[in-house]
């Protein structure tokens, strides 16, 4: 999945400083995935981030 998030974002009419926060969130995203998926559970604090990290990716979709 995060290949194909990478490719979708990255290709797209992205410059300068959108592209260095679109590479930030990415990155930051797969750091999340991996605590996660590694603690086996899902927090309420990890929904409010996940719902967050949900937010802005469909804000640089659209």
């Amino acid at each position: 999945m995060m290949p194909f998030l990478r490719g979708r974002l990255l290709n797209g009419p992205a410059g300068g400083q959108r592209r260095q926060y679109i590479e930030c969130l990415l990155d930051e995203l797969e750091r999340f995935y991996q605590r996660v998926s590694w603690s086996g559970e899902i927090s309420e604090a990890s929904w409010r981030a996940l719902k967050s990290f949900h937010r802005e990716l469909l804000a640089l979709l659209y």
